[in-house]
């Protein structure tokens, strides 16, 4: 099955789906019916004959061409191409007021084109529940709300907190917690008291269909979030956290650690056109038998046209402080995804460290974001990365006084077709810095293109 047939399938059955529109005949005008979307129409129906349950359903493609992740062009396997199909299934039940038991079937096969050495060339078999659990509002009449079993949480940007199934790429992001939350509309804050307990083998709480005993992390992990967020001035939202998390090591690259991350976030409009947000967390702790004290900050500066065609310009800086005894690597706890590259995160960094965790670098990045057609965004990207510290360990892909990582550009095309379906195309290019030596200074690319249906 290839991506043009898949493509035009798919966007084929994104025309079918949008509403009708008036047509000509023989030069005769049609009279316009009324605009009716046949999947929004099937789920109006069935929602008013079981208003108690709610039905879900998504399909995800996507496409993955990939050169030179190593930075060395020599390497065997330095062209990867692979396809990822994701179908979901979920169900809301609401057996009493206040009360629902949320559940979502998940399956993702990855197809493998190259390296010509990969078998099978089929992976990733299992089905799994990545949502099930049982929530409950207004707890004893009390604005609190508890939700209770496996489910998904990002916090604040998804810095720190986001994706507590690292190792399977995005296929799947959850958490298996308790998380309770209080809110106080009188000063307009929300708190949450949240509970983690996560296995690395995914069979630990719920065995999958045609298991296949996968890692979904390095090591077991466990812990507890306070996280308060407080939105009583005008266009600003401060949020203060703690965070306590506690790792067993179940593979090789895992850790034993007990880490403790305090920190802070703030978002505010400065004025009518200048957006601004910054977060800034301190880490201290125990890691692999090692003292640890990090810091860590990441920042926007956005400048708003509000034009038609809702262009903006950004500024970013983030900084992760780095060590090679790790006694100051800052570990991103549970924000291990492709916050801003998944070339980077996801490939290139993993030269140094497990896949996203991306410590030891200071990040400038200029961006854009627009939108000069209907229903198509377009936006650019140009990222500066220097090291925080040099390991000057002298290994080999590595220089011993070199401090620029190197440079990365990037664009993305999406087209939303209608609510039903979207489509985008992603592009990456990272161009190695002297911290690289001369065995990986080949430039690495990276292409995505996806087709995403909701119903």
């Amino acid at each position: 099955m290839g991506t043009p047939r898949i493509a035009i399938g798919l966007m084929t059955l994104g025309l079918f789906l949008t509403p009708s529109h008036a047509a000509a005949n023989n030069n005769e005008m049609v009279e316009k019916p009324d605009e009716v979307c046949m999947i929004c129409d099937a789920k109006r129906r069935m929602h008013e004959a079981c208003k108690w349950l709610d039905l879900g359903f998504d399909f995800r493609y996507r496409y993955y061409h990939e050169e030179n992740r190593r930075l060395n062009e020599r390497n065997a396997a330095h062209l990867r191409q692979w396809q990822r199909f994701r179908p979901r299934l979920w169900a809301g039940i609401k057996p009493i007021e206040n009360v629902s038991i949320n559940t979502r079937l998940m399956w993702e096969a990855r197809y493998w084109h190259k390296p010509d050495n990969m078998d099978p060339q089929f992976t990733h078999h299992e089905v799994l529940f990545d949502v099930l659990n049982v929530k409950v509002d207004k707890v004893a009449s009390l604005p609190l709300k508890i939700t209770a079993g496996r489910q998904n949480m990002r916090l604040g940007d998804g810095w720190l907190v986001a994706d507590g199934t690292p190792r399977d790429g995005s296929r799947t992001t959850f958490f298996d917690a308790i998380r309770a939350t209080w809110t106080a509309k009188e000063i307009d804050t929300t708190a949450n008291l949240i509970y983690i307990h996560n296995h690395a083998e995914s069979a630990s709480l719920h065995r999958p269909f045609d298991d296949r005993s996968m890692d979904l992390s390095e090591q077991d992990e466990s812990g507890a979030i306070v996280y308060l967020s407080n939105k009583s001035f005008k266009d600003t939202t401060l949020d203060g956290y703690f965070i306590y998390k506690h790792d067993e090591r179940i593979m090789a690259a895992g850790n034993d650690s007990d880490l403790y991350t305090l920190g802070g976030r703030a978002e505010t409009m400065l004025c009518e056109h200048l957006q601004a947000r910054g977060e800034l967390a301190y880490q201290w702790g125990r890691k692999n038998a090692e003292h640890l004290s990090a810091m860590a900050f990441n920042g926007r500066l956005k400048y708003l046209f509000k034009d038609p065609r809702s262009n903006s310009i950004h500024l970013d800086y983030e900084y992760r402080s780095g060590d090679p005894e790790n006694d100051a690597a800052f570990d991103i706890l549970w924000g291990r995804h492709a916050q801003w590259s998944p070339l980077y995160n996801d490939s290139v960094s993993t030269l140094e460290e497990p896949i996203d965790y991306s410590p030891n670098y200071h990040r400038i990045c200029l961006g854009w974001r627009g939108k000069p057609l209907a229903k198509t965004q377009f936006g650019a990207d140009y990222n500066i990365l220097f090291s925080d510290r040099n390991p000057n360990s002298g290994a080999r892909g590595f220089t011993r006084s070199g401090d620029l990582r190197g440079q990365l550009v990037r664009a993305f095309i999406k087209y939303t077709i209608n609510e039903h379906i979207s489509t985008r195309l992603l592009g990456e290019m990272f161009l190695p810095g002297n911290y690289y030596d001369e065995t990986r200074n080949d430039i690495a690319t990276f292409a995505q293109f996806q087709l995403v249906f909701t119903w």
